[in-house]
């Protein structure tokens, strides 16, 4: 009978400790992989990194950093000659980040704030000397990021971030953002949208 009952008792425990350790949260997480920034009509191609510590299984602090680049204008008016226009945006965001756990895998959302740097630069190339690069302009901003994504869990330390979509507000005043060619806005204030995807590393 304490036999039987013992039978019992581990057989409705099992389930319970395996999806316990299916579950368990890491202490850290590290993601780094493509961007993709839209803004009004600009499209920009970058990279973004995160690194978030956990404080329980559902909070943890999120520390961001991001860079988008895209060429305005180019030309060529001689053979092996060109010059050319380009525009960089970086982000700097920390906040808080809310995260579910299913398996190896988990959805998670936040909200992050910090500063964007905003610049434009010419670009030059010519034969023997080779390229030539010099700074336009440059401008720093209030920014805010809201979104979240899903990581689809590989092993216990690895995973796949399938997607994670940001709305990243941005505060330029009129005159930076047409001067660093970062938008077309006359209204003080940017909207933009990122698309991100890479590798997650756990600890």
């Amino acid at each position: 009978m304490h036999k039987f009952l013992f039978m019992i008792f581990v057989s409705l425990l099992l389930p319970t400790a395996v999806v316990s350790q299916q579950v368990e949260t890491p202490k850290a997480t590290v993601f780094g992989g493509y961007a993709y920034l839209r803004n009004g009509g600009n499209h920009t191609n970058g990279w973004d990194g995160q690194a978030t510590f956990n404080l329980n299984r559902y909070l943890g602090i999120t520390a961001d950093i991001g860079g988008n680049y895209r060429t305005i204008v180019s030309v060529s008016p001689l053979p092996s000659v060109s010059a050319s226009v380009n525009q960089s945006v970086y982000t700097f965001l920390f906040g808080p980040t809310l995260t579910a756990n299913f398996g190896r895998s988990a959805v998670f959302g936040h909200a992050l704030f910090g500063a964007a740097r905003a610049s434009s630069s010419a670009g030059f190339n010519i034969p023997i000397i080779g390229g030539i690069t010099t700074g336009l302009n440059s401008a720093t901003a209030f920014a805010m990021a809201f979104g979240g994504g899903v990581d689809i869990g590989v092993s216990r330390h690895f995973a796949i971030r399938a997607a994670q979509v940001d709305y990243i507000r941005t505060q330029f005043n009129t005159l930076d953002a047409l001067s660093t060619g970062f938008s077309s806005s006359t209204g003080g204030a940017q909207n933009s949208f990122r698309y991100s995807g890479g590798i997650v590393v756990r600890f």
